[in-house]
């Protein structure tokens, strides 16, 4: 009897180790490049409620200041310091 006859399960036992692996190696690269997305998201996320956060508490130390009260009286309810003309739009 020759080698091939007498080990040919041997072959057959590689090619399908072989090939459960590079399919479960694919299905692995694609979980991981999701993951690497969902972290990029994450990160991008976690940038943003920085800059808000930054921005809430440069917000609430300012309250404080008179020139920054001033700059919301004007804004938001539309109150004119004396001496100055408040003029209305129609639309």
């Amino acid at each position: 009897m020759s080698v091939w006859s007498r080990s040919w399960w041997v072959v057959i036992f590689c090619l399908i180790t072989g090939l459960v692996y590079f399919h479960f190696v694919k299905e692995k690269k694609n979980a991981i490049a999701l993951l690497d997305m969902r972290l990029e998201k994450m990160e991008l996320d976690k940038l943003l409620a920085l800059q808000k956060r930054e921005d809430l508490e440069l917000r609430i130390a300012s309250q404080n200041d008179p020139a920054w009260i001033e700059m919301v009286l004007i804004r938001d309810l539309g109150v004119v310091p004396e001496g100055f003309l408040k003029v209305h739009f129609k639309r």
